[in-house]
């Protein structure tokens, strides 16, 4: 009910130009959970498929199944200090799934020279775009992981070392299912990895599907839209990034189209930037966040409690 509810809104609303759905993904062990309306994805072998929430914790009707075994027991050796600007919090970057393509452990031949997950029950139609996070804390040599997105289209690719990494993504946009509602990311060293046994990692991934094709060239959102802390906080931080400076209006607007706050209305430089709403004296309910950049319009819901 209330995705049909949303569907009529975006599409009663004209000035609206993008709806999108946030989903997060956790990939690593019991020990580090990301709470809140995270996907935890703890078992890197081919047991089962995971039912999945979005960021309000609606269920979407998609699934994560493993479909490429990853090393059956993930790593905790990731950063506990994620940049502030990202969508994900250190929960979910101390610990991975990961891989090899030489033996490591004394004893055993067994190598996982590939690891990768199938996302079904996707929309027909919706382009889907990820932002992947990998760390692996300790390390300086280059460890690069290659990420590979199948689609309707064939294969999008994305580089990442997660070596020391704190604060850069592997970033894939426009993603749109194959015929039966799937996408299949696999995951593998990159041509620049030196470590000798090939270690490759996977972190988190933050996904959004939004009914239009993004565009990454000059206008981008630090995780596409990132809101926090929680809908029920006083204080609603927005942050995002400009590629490009540019015009930059940011307005909140209720269901019927009536605009509630301006929260910005200025200049930007190229830059990542957050910024902050007040909204104390705002019922809860469901509202729209809309930001203008020169012309370019992104929108996402946020329900306050």
């Amino acid at each position: 009910m209330k995705k049909t509810t949303l569907l009529f809104l975006f599409t009663t609303l004209s000035f609206l130009t993008y709806s999108q759905e946030v989903t997060l993904f956790d990939f690593g062990s019991n020990t580090y959970l990301t709470a809140g309306n995270w996907n935890n994805i703890t078992d890197a072998t081919l047991t089962g498929s995971n039912v999945l929430i979005d960021d309000q914790g609606t269920f979407t009707g998609e699934t994560l199944t493993i479909t490429d075994a990853f090393d059956d027991d993930p790593g905790e050796l990731g950063t506990t200090s994620p940049d502030g600007s990202l969508p994900f919090p250190s929960s979910s970057t101390i610990d991975f799934f990961f891989g090899e393509d030489q033996p490591f452990n004394a004893g055993t031949l067994s190598t996982e020279p590939t690891g990768g997950f199938t996302l079904s029950g996707l929309e027909a139609g919706k382009y889907y775009s990820f932002k992947i996070f990998a760390s692996r804390a300790g390390v300086s040599e280059n460890r690069e992981t290659l990420y590979t997105i199948t689609g309707n289209s064939g294969d999008q690719t994305a580089t990442l070392n997660p070596s020391g990494n704190t604060s850069n993504v592997a970033a894939i946009y426009n993603v749109q299912p194959d015929i039966n509602g799937e996408i299949i990311i696999d995951v593998r060293k990159g041509l620049n990895n030196v470590n000798a046994t090939g270690f490759y990692y996977l972190g988190a991934i933050e996904m959004t599907k939004t009914d239009m094709a993004l565009s990454a060239d000059s206008f981008s959102f630090n995780g596409l839209v990132n809101i926090y802390p929680n809908p029920s906080s006083k204080y609603i931080n927005i942050s995002y990034s400009l590629k490009e400076a540019a015009k930059v209006k940011m307005s909140i607007y209720n269901i019927n189209g009536k605009a509630v706050k301006t929260i910005l209305n200025e200049k930007k430089s190229v830059g990542s930037f957050i910024e902050t709403w007040d909204r104390s004296n705002v019922a809860s309910g469901l509202y729209i966040l809309e930001i203008d950049a020169d012309g370019r319009k992104y929108n996402s819901k946020i329900v306050l409690e």
